[in-house]
Order: C-alpha cells, then sequence, then structure tokens
C-alpha cells in the first residue's frame, strides 16, 4: 500500500482491507517531505515528478520490498502493488523499472512519470488497473492514454476505470478491483 502526498502508512490500510480481506498487508511510510507532506518522492515546481528525487527513492522502495520479502517470508510474485496519487506514480515508476517486483499494480489518481520508458522493459503477464476520475487535474486524460499506450506497449495488461469526479477513489472502482483480483 502506497499512501499519497500528505498521508503516511495508516492511510489505506482499510482500502487493502476492502480489496482483500486475508491479504497480508505491507504498508511503508514514504520518506521525503516536500512542503510538509509525507511522500514517496518530490516534484519539480511545475508539479512534475523530479527524475532524480523519483529514480533514487524508487530504488529505496525497491530495497524496503526486497528486505520485507525476506523478512516476513512472501514472494513479490503473489503481491499486488496499491497506489494512490504520489503512491500510485511510484508503483508505477517501480513496474517500469523494477517490472519483477511488481506484476500486478492498483493505481489510483495516477499518470505517466517515465514517458521516456517505451522499451526494453518487459511487461508481458502483468496486470495493471488504473482508476482516475473525469476532472481529476493531477492526472489529466491526456497523460492517462499515453500511460495506458505506454504500459501496454511494453506487455501490461491495462484495465481503466474512470469516476465523473476528481483526485479520489471510488468505491464502485474498489469493487470491481477486489473482485477481478480474486479472480
Amino acid at each position: 500500500m502506497l499512501h499519497g502526498s500528505g498521508a503516511d502508512e495508516h492511510d489505506l490500510l482499510s482500502l487493502g482491507r476492502e480489496l482483500d480481506p486475508q491479504a497480508n498487508i505491507l504498508s511503508p511510510r514514504g520518506a521525503i517531505t516536500q512542503q510538509g507532506m509525507v511522500r514517496f518522492f518530490e516534484y519539480e515546481p511545475d508539479f512534475t515528478p523530479s527524475r532524480q528525487s523519483l529514480l533514487k527513492e524508487v530504488d529505496k522502495l525497491a530495497e524496503f520490498i526486497e528486505l520485507a520479502s525476506a523478512r516476513y517470508g512472501f514472494s513479490v510474485e503473489s503481491m499486488v502493488t496499491v497506489g494512490f496519487s504520489n503512491g500510485a506514480h511510484a508503483g508505477g515508476a517501480l513496474m517500469l523499472l523494477k517490472p519483477a517486483l511488481v506484476r500486478v499494480l492498483v493505481a489510483f489518481g495516477t499518470t505517466q512519470v517515465l514517458p521516456e520508458i517505451s522499451s526494453g522493459v518487459d511487461l508481458l503477464g502483468s496486470q495493471v488497473f488504473i482508476a482516475n476520475g473525469e476532472i481529476d487535474d493531477y492526472s489529466p486524460p491526456r497523460k492517462t492514454v499515453a500511460l495506458i499506450e505506454q504500459l501496454e506497449d511494453l506487455g501490461a495488461d491495462v484495465t481503466l476505470l474512470m469516476h465523473p469526479g476528481g483526485h479520489q477513489i471510488s468505491g464502485e472502482h474498489v469493487e470491481f478491483i477486489a473482485k477481478a483480483l480474486q479472480s
């Protein structure tokens, strides 16, 4: 579970239970504080991801997952990565940079963060759920389309869910994804 900006490791625990009541949940806290908000990586002043921060922090997140896998005895192949906003961006970057660690991604309120990655990554067999709002200024439709095209071109199976609202998680999307994950 990867929380959004300004939240913490407790923020998405109930979402994790809604998606799978039987799941063991690993919920790290973002390691960056920017403008008084905890995040997984920093943004530039124009609110684009800081590439340097993103790459550095995704490496740290990957190391954390590998250590947690060894410590708690779970296989990363069975892991479902779930994120909202900044956490969803981090999860998407993790999938692109360390595809062996993320085979299933559930991304709420997400957008494309590494547009330059267009080859050399094998996402065949990966499953991605993108759940965005139609009027979400943080996840504009053109960038959502670009993200879907990028992931599909790399081999991922992508399901797009849209709700009429903004930067929020839809209960209908949670129900749909929970059912899909159980099948």
